[in-house]
């Protein structure tokens, strides 16, 4: 297998670098959304990698989008959010489960950046177990009607379309529940900022929804699919999460290397102490172990083929190993890294989140292991590709 990156990748790869360089790194320090920010990325492409031209993106592909999202992360973790919000979990579910009308209407608005969008599945008493969800969808003939609260829920005080999971039965589970776009522009939709430990720079929010009205033609595939559409957009929603917690570990390492060679302590520099050096030596193992596992899943979605363990593997390994980077540069930098004045705080702060995110440690595991002990098959035929999408306009 070649592992190297196309021109075009490392094209972009540069483009990243830059943007990040002039546009993120000044700005950091800040902490808080940026809508401006976000136009920019969109206009750049940065959203767009498995998006047709026809629909705003690049047709670059999802290992590309995977690529971009850890240089990104690898500046500031909070704006990873925006790569789920902004391709994967809402305009992508679009494209693969709506109709024309939807993917005209939304995906491109999104994908450019020029509208915000939030994906609800997390409620006050539903999180990994997506079949507990409360909020109530009810068929009104020529529209649908919508009550409930979530939580949790990225860009939800800023969001312009949001994807939400409701049931219409909440005695079938699964078998009940509905994926529907919603415009948040009407007075039902009263969301309210959640503070928190890390990625400041995306806010998330509680979300009140109360007789929110929908046109039929916004659901998401078939009435009671939900389930289905849920699944394949947390699988691609991974891929944008385990790149995340890569980029953090990758800057996790530069900075540690870089603290290493200047810090002096007992006459020498610490990078010549085996202590550290065990410890840079971890911090790398454990980057490009994430990193091979991660890029693998996002090839094999590249590919049409089924990627559910792998990525479930990846985000697992990558959380994991995000939450040791940060601690272990914690431990290189001493005081300093205890410290506001160097960005190692904040990695600390931001990488628990990986752990978390679209779909927690433990859940990965299951996945795996049942899968392993051949209890449930986590790889099943894809019911759409890639390339179905790439003639869109």
């Amino acid at each position: 297998m070649n592992f190297d990156l196309t021109e075009e990748q490392r094209v972009m790869v540069q483009a990243v670098k830059d943007f990040a360089t002039k546009e993120i790194a000044p700005n950091l320090k800040k902490e808080e959304f940026d809508r401006e920010l976000v136009r920019k990325m969109g206009s750049l492409g940065l959203f767009g990698c498995a998006f047709s031209v026809g629909m705003g993106g690049s047709d670059l592909g999802f290992l590309a989008h995977s690529i971009v999202c850890e240089q990104v992360s690898s500046y500031d973790s909070g704006l990873r959010s925006l790569f789920n919000l902004q391709a994967l979990t809402v305009p992508y579910t679009i494209m693969e489960w709506g109709n024309d009308l939807l993917r005209k209407r939304y995906v491109k608005a999104l994908v450019t950046g020029e509208k915000l969008g939030c994906t609800c599945f997390s409620e006050p008493n539903a999180g990994s177990d997506i079949a507990a969800i409360e909020t109530e969808v009810i068929d009104k003939g020529d529209h649908y009607l919508i009550n409930g609260i979530k939580t949790w829920i990225s860009n939800g005080t800023v969001a312009d379309y949001a994807i939400v999971y409701c049931t219409f039965n909440r005695s079938l589970k699964h078998k009940g529940l509905c994926a529907i776009v919603v415009e948040t522009d009407q007075g039902g939709w009263q969301p309210k900022e959640i503070p928190k430990l890390g990625d400041k720079s995306s806010p998330i929010a509680e979300v009140f929804i109360e007789d929110v009205v929908v046109p039929k033609e916004n659901l998401l595939g078939e009435w009671g699919g939900g389930f289905k559409v849920a699944m394949t957009a947390l699988d691609r929603g991974r891929i944008s999460v385990s790149s995340g917690a890569l980029g953090i570990c990758q800057a996790c390492l530069n900075a540690s290397v870089k603290y290493a060679k200047e810090r002096v302590q007992f006459g020498r520099l610490i990078r010549d102490y085996q202590m550290v050096k065990h410890i840079i030596a971890d911090m790398a193992t454990y980057t490009e172990a994430a990193r091979l596992l991660v890029r693998w899943a996002a090839w094999l979605n590249d590919q049409g083929r089924p990627f559910t363990r792998e990525i479930a593997i990846a985000k697992y390994f990558a959380g994991e190993a995000a939450v040791r980077a940060a601690g272990w540069a914690m431990e290189i930098h001493g005081g300093m890294g205890y410290s506001l004045d160097l960005p190692v705080e904040k990695y600390y702060r931001d990488s628990k989140l990986y752990q978390i995110g679209e779909g927690t440690a433990n859940m990965m595991r299951l996945i795996i292991a049942d899968d392993a002990l051949g209890i449930k098959k986590a790889n099943r035929a894809r019911s759409k590709i890639p390339s179905d999408f790439r003639d869109l306009n």
